[in-house]
């Protein structure tokens, strides 16, 4: 037997294919079946090396980029450091493409090379794989290579099992990680990598029922950072962002028992507290060490940033309707807090549930009286250094059926939060509308200009120039006759989207003004970038004009900028003489306010314009 293969028993034979084939587990890895299938042949068969080659169409990922020869096929060898690159020989290398364009079989090619005195048997599976054993001295007999074909067949075989095993297993990982990513997204912020409302909602949820269990209550920290729109507008989005991780982290660092961490909303962190933990001192400590989050200045770049907070608690227990009822009662008392002066933290007492009714009751009830017209609008008159009435603000009002007069400073609010603005914004400019037909079938001595407030929310709403454009259709009147007025934070909530919808409202024909101004960050930097066309002076300014210098250096700075840009300008809020005397000494000539007149009746106001 060691003067020839050929001289081989055929008992011996069956022996080589048999180990061969027993040497091959198609549950396993690939790299370990085949190097495992290599030592057997190069044991047996009396070879240097062995090498398999699968193109990597069929392998995806599993070589890495030092295991792909040439022509996009990937190698395992035996033994696995080797000089040898039989691909590169070019006969070799001319079957290599041959197999890749021959048409899909089942059959085995067996093929010998001879290469420098050494022999190299190919086994090829069209499209599928190479193997190739590696001798010197002599190739392998005729004999042998018939009775292993079988066998690397059974290889190839199981190297397509394993690989489409692989790549199942591949494929459910992937679908598995993409599921607990998507998992991770729908319940974490983006930002700052904590809980977010909707995981932060079904967190307690859960605490909520846990408190019959262990007949306990829990607590809630509703946290709001306090001027942080002022933040986002003078220092960017980018301060803001870092600002609101900064935050996290501290609070992250507090949190050290069972507490759960998640950033509710834009500018607002909330803490639960479960039933398990709840005792007086813990609460107590807990908030001071919330309230020590804040003590220090917050380090962004090479700024120093001072932030407080508005905090909020209340308590849940197993009684306690569900988590929306707990975080509105968490945020009601975070408001109270906010309002209060020189209080930050702020428990929720039982009497502010009639607040909370109160704001339910109203968002309700707005959406009938629009129907019931139980809104009505009045006008306040604006007039000129001489007395004359020059034009009017429309403002709303809300007489309920059973409450009564409602402030607009309440409802308005409310419709900002709920949505429903946009509905009543669209009701107040068809009041508009109205008006201004009636004022033109009226003898007036002078044109007069409707002026009506718009919300941040329905002046960034996709479909807000088409849908008052259609009205102004409708109703046949001047788009110069309504004046639109936009609060100055309104406008900074997307300075390039908001100069790119007043350049459209002013190609139509609309005049705008800046309401509240001096109340956000004003400064030339934006103002510059907006068409506008007037400024009016905020009430809050006016009414201290002659009691504090900061106000009064206000207005001045004010009045400059309306006449560096041109704009027109008008004081709002206006009350004593001793206020009209110092702004008409300041250069101010337009005036609204109670000391002229007060919101009337349209009635009354077209009256007063007439006698």
């Amino acid at each position: 037997m060691s003067n020839s293969f050929a001289n081989l028993a055929t008992l011996e034979l069956v022996s080589i294919q048999y180990e061969i084939t027993r040497s091959l587990n198609a549950n396993a890895d690939l790299r370990s079946l085949c190097r495992r299938y290599m030592e057997t042949c190069i044991r047996r068969l009396s070879v240097k090396a062995a090498y398999l080659y699968i193109p990597t169409q069929m392998a995806g990922d599993l070589f890495t980029n030092t295991e792909v020869s040439h022509h996009d096929w990937g190698r395992v060898s035996m033994p696995s450091v080797t000089v040898c690159y039989p691909d590169q020989i070019s006969a070799i290398n001319h079957i290599f493409n041959q197999v890749l364009s021959q048409p899909a079989t089942e059959q085995i090619e067996t093929q010998l090379i001879e290469h420098s005195g050494t022999f190299y048997q190919l086994f090829s599976l069209s499209n599928q794989a190479i193997y190739i054993l590696e001798r010197n001295d002599s190739p392998l007999p005729l004999q042998v290579i018939n009775a292993i074909t079988p066998a690397v067949k059974d290889l190839f075989y199981a190297c397509r099992a394993s690989l489409q095993h692989s790549q199942v297993v591949n494929e459910v990982e992937k679908r598995k990680q993409a599921e607990q990513q998507l998992t991770y997204i729908a319940f974490h912020d983006e930002l700052t990598g904590l809980p977010n409302r909707t995981r932060l909602i079904n967190v307690l949820n859960q605490q909520i029922e846990l408190c019959a269990q262990y007949d306990n209550s829990g607590a809630l920290m509703f946290i709001d950072l306090d001027n942080f729109r002022d933040i986002n507008d003078s220092l960017g989005h980018q301060v803001g962002d870092e600002l609101l991780c900064q935050v996290a982290q501290r609070l992250q660092q507090i949190c050290i028992k069972q507490e759960i961490l998640g950033r509710f909303s834009g500018n607002a962190f909330v803490i639960v507290c479960p039933n398990q933990l709840m005792q007086q001192q813990y609460i107590d400590e807990l908030l001071l060490h919330v309230h020590q989050c804040f003590d220090e200045n917050y380090k962004i770049g090479n700024r120093s940033i001072d932030v407080n907070a508005s905090i909020g608690l209340t308590y849940f227990t197993a009684n306690s309707c569900d988590a929306y009822t707990v975080y509105m009662q968490g945020d009601l008392a975070m408001s109270k807090a906010k309002a209060s002066t020189g209080t930050n933290s702020v428990f929720y007492q039982q009497d502010m549930e009639k607040q909370t009714r109160r704001r339910y009751l109203l968002d309700a009830d707005m959406r009938t009286a629009l129907a019931q017209n139980d809104f009505f609008m009045v006008a306040q008159p604006q007039v000129n250094q001489h007395g004359d009435i020059i034009g009017a603000e429309l403002l709303i009002r809300w007489q309920h059926a059973e409450l009564g007069f409602i402030s607009p400073d309440e409802f308005i609010g409310i419709a900002e939060k709920s949505g429903f603005i946009i509905p009543l914004g669209e009701w107040i400019f068809e009041q508009a509308c109205l008006c201004i037909t009636r004022l033109q079938h009226t003898p007036l001595k002078q044109h007069i200009k409707v002026a009506i407030n718009v919300s941040a929310k329905q002046f960034y709403q996709a479909e807000f120039i088409e849908r008052i454009s259609g009205l102004i259709s409708k109703h046949k009147i001047k788009v110069s006759d309504i004046e639109l007025e936009l609060t100055e934070s309104a406008m900074l909530e997307d300075i390039q989207l908001a100069v790119t919808k007043i350049t459209a409202l002013k190609q139509i024909g609309f005049e705008l003004s800046i309401d509240d101004f001096g109340t956000g960050y004003s400064s030339l930097s934006y103002l510059k970038h907006l068409p506008v066309d007037k400024i009016k002076i905020d009430k809050s300014f006016v009414s201290l004009i002659d009691k504090r210098e900061d106000s009064r250096a206000i207005v001045e700075a004010t009045m400059l900028i309306a006449r560096t840009f041109k704009l027109g300008l008008i004081a709002e809020g206006v009350e004593t003489a001793a206020e009209v005397a110092t702004l008409s000494n300041m250069g101010c000539n337009e005036f609204q306010g109670y000391y002229f007149h007060k919101p009337m009746a349209l009635n009354d106001f077209i009256s007063l314009l007439t006698a």
